[in-house]
């Protein structure tokens, strides 16, 4: 399943990558002549894709270097450094310029702040005596196009900041993205937004709209805007992604829309980074597809491209001449493509091994609200195996999320078995989980009334999880290391709010959890579950679906017993103003990041109702990209 059929409707959001790159290219003209480039790592891919390496050059650029503690040489008399805010990257910056300075006095450095400027950058410079030294510049990207219908901030940072530290002042940034967007299409008529992010950045695109209201008389192309927070739903991004592209990230990692496939599935001697989009006809029909249906699609396609190469052999020489001029390059690369798909395809199969349908089965018993003793025991059995870190609190934050918090005894297990597994530090972790709401303690009286409500059998599964969580010994000082580690478990429990999830009734309202009796075809879906073996639909792309099938009244209730507040409204000033009725093209704005399976989830959304899905996004990810942002490291 593709996309293309409701590619052609709507706008080209390629200009949105011109307009980043015209401001990039004015603020390395800032700096005429030759310079050298110094830049944060984690820009790298973004600033790839707004201009290549032979547009850097074009515009001065000698050398490009990654910032580092240690300073580059010194071979050009201007520099640029391209950062973000963040005050390692800005030590880094000016030791950099202490080292230079009594040997180039000359040297002209210019920073270029990403996103956005904010004060203590210029306070810390001031304080390193460099202040008048350093031309400093602000550079705010727009959404950068990954594909016809994605566009990223390439903003990474933002889920940690705004949900587990509280600072949402990346919010301007998107709000003047998408401010600067509807510059470029017309204000959007239809607005819905959910969550506390989605309202700062609300707040700051009505600030920005006030300034220019002239700009409101352009007829808009884009008929709704969605904002969510990421927060909204946490479940789909825990669970295993099971389309190719999902798979594809889980496995080998998507930045930036690039993949970088090992050599073994490359079949080279060295690693080899592929653009994944819609451009590559082969990719565009598979990355959707579940991964049930893969394999047999590609083998298909290449017995189709063997048997038009077979059939060359039999053509006159004249024939022959016509083939090789127009149609073998074609085949030969198509055949390059179908073998490193197949080669993706099996390296995944050899990864997930003979885990992969307990852990779907677990993950689903959560879900549904069935797990039992088979479930606890997989979890302990993954972490007493010591898997990575990542993937044991992805099963952990998923069976805390899903069943309304852990009871005190579950939750003191869990916090002994992943401090002796990967260490003491881990602590914070936990901390970070709870303060993000993924990690839960279920408040006493819930967990009293499931415990006098359980059976003798659940609560000696209860109690055997529980006790089994520590390794026994027989020595006194494991005794009394045991009942240490039980005592600041205790405290950090007691430390910390009680935050009950409302999951369960969320799930209930929406309707996220289909009918086992509902019949669902993998490889034609035709209900966004399919992304989950149909056994869970992604929250967000169904409120969508709701809100545009019948209005946003259909959702306000059950979003009630979601974080953060609901704001819907027509902007009166708005041309083509309209009703909250199915348009021809979306824009959906998901903040601190959107997984692959929502994605699949909306463009399938796309093709049943005939509608252009553009999402936009922080970043994309999944749940081992986004549990880093609160393991401690």
């Amino acid at each position: 399943m593709s996309g293309g059929g409701s590619r052609s409707l709507g706008l080209d959001v390629e200009v949105l990558r011109q307009l980043s790159r015209d401001h990039l290219i004015r603020l390395l003209e800032e700096a005429p002549g030759s310079k050298d480039l110094i830049l944060d790592v984690d820009l790298m891919k973004l600033l790839d894709r707004i201009a290549d390496a032979q547009i850097l050059r074009n515009h001065g650029v000698d050398k490009i270097y990654r910032l580092e503690r240690l300073p580059p040489p010194v071979l050009n008399v201007q520099r640029i450094y391209i950062l973000r805010p963040t005050l390692v990257n800005v030590k880094y910056m000016a030791d950099h310029m202490h080292s230079h300075r009594a040997a180039n006095e000359q040297l002209g450095v210019h920073l270029v702040v990403v996103p956005r400027i904010q004060s203590w950058v210029t306070l810390l410079l001031e304080e390193e005596g460099l202040h008048g030294l350093i031309h400093i510049h602000e550079f705010t990207p727009e959404f950068i196009p990954l594909d016809d219908d994605l566009l990223s901030l390439e903003m990474h940072s933002f889920f940690r900041d705004a949900f587990l530290d509280g600072d949402f002042s990346l919010c301007c940034s998107v709000a003047q993205a998408l401010y600067n967007l509807q510059g470029l299409y017309g204000r959007i008529p239809n607005v819905f937004a959910h969550g506390r992010a989605a309202q700062g950045v609300l707040a700051a695109l009505d600030s920005f709209s006030d300034r220019e209201p002239s700009r409101d008389t352009q007829v808009c192309e884009i008929g709704h805007l969605f904002i969510f927070d990421r927060d909204l739903d946490y479940v789909t991004p825990l669970l295993t992604q099971l389309t190719y592209e999902g798979a594809i990230d889980e496995h080998f990692g998507i930045k930036a829309g690039v993949v970088e496939f090992p050599k073994e599935v490359a079949g080279k001697d060295t690693a080899t980074k592929v653009s994944l989009n819609s451009r590559d006809t082969i990719y565009d029909n598979i990355r959707n597809r579940h991964m049930a249906g893969v394999s047999n699609y590609l083998i298909t396609r290449a017995r189709e491209v063997h048997a038009k190469k077979d059939k060359a052999q039999g053509m006159s020489v004249a024939q022959m001449k016509t083939f090789v001029a127009n149609e073998l390059k074609t085949i030969q690369n198509l055949q390059q493509t179908l073998t490193l798909y197949l080669r993706a395809c099996e390296a995944i199969t050899s990864r997930c091994g003979k885990d992969l349908d307990a852990q779907l089965r677990t993950e689903y018993e959560f879900v549904t609200g069935s797990a039992g003793a088979k479930a606890r025991t997989f979890i302990e059995d993954c972490l007493a195996r010591q898997l990575p870190v990542s993937n044991n609190l992805r099963l952990i934050g998923l069976y805390s999320y899903t069943q309304e918090g852990l009871s005190r005894k579950d939750y003191e297990t869990v916090v002994a078995q992943l401090v002796a597994a990967y260490g003491h530090e881990q602590l914070v972790t936990i901390h970070n989980l709870r303060s993000l709401g993924i990690l839960t303690l279920a408040s006493d009286a819930t967990a009293a009334a499931a415990s006098s409500g359980s059976s003798p059998s659940s609560s000696a599964t209860l109690n055997s999880f529980s006790s089994s969580a520590i390794v026994s010994t027989s020595s006194g000082k494991g005794s009394v290391a045991q009942e240490k580690l039980k005592q600041v478990t205790q405290r950090v429990a007691s430390a910390l709010p009680r935050r009950a999830s409302a999951w369960r009734a969320l799930a209930n309202k929406l309707q996220l959890i289909p009918d086992e009796d509902e019949p669902f075809d993998l490889h034609n879906p035709t209900h966004m579950s399919y992304v989950f073996n149909g056994v869970y639909t992604p929250a967000i792309p169904k409120v969508i679906a709701s809100v545009l099938e019948r209005g946003p009244a259909s959702v306000s209730d059950a979003l009630k017993l979601a974080p953060g507040s609901t704001t819907s409204y027509c902007n009166p000033s708005a041309v083509g103003v309209g009703t909250f009725s199915v348009p021809r093209v979306v824009l959906v704005v998901f903040l601190g990041g959107v997984a692959w399976s929502e994605v699949a989830a909306l463009r399938l959304l796309g093709v049943i109702t005939s509608t252009r899905f553009i999402i936009a996004t922080t970043a994309t990810i999944n749940g081992n990209t986004l549990l880093q942002e609160a393991i401690f490291s």
